[in-house]
């Protein structure tokens, strides 16, 4: 189903932050998005987002630099990757 654990925590996360509509002025903190997963894949999640990060998806919150968002311009390329 996914090609790897990296691949799966991606989209987990896209998924929970488009769940809390993390968009715009919403953000979470940083060291929150790991609630909900196992603590074996905590490491794994954090890789996650920094590779999330680099590929435009995820930016930081402007107000905060230990919060992120979505970034709202790239929702119709984060929605096609959680669907592939």
């Amino acid at each position: 189903m996914y090609k790897d654990i990296g691949e799966r925590l991606e989209k987990h996360l896209l998924e929970k932050m488009i769940r809390n509509r993390s968009i715009g002025s919403k953000h979470i903190r940083y060291n929150n998005i790991i609630s909900g997963v196992p603590s074996h894949e905590v490491g794994d999640l954090k890789d996650a987002a920094e590779s999330l990060m680099k590929k435009g998806y995820l930016v930081w919150y402007d107000k905060s630099k230990k919060a992120i968002q979505l970034n709202k311009y790239k929702l119709k390329e984060i929605k096609e990757f959680i669907q592939s």
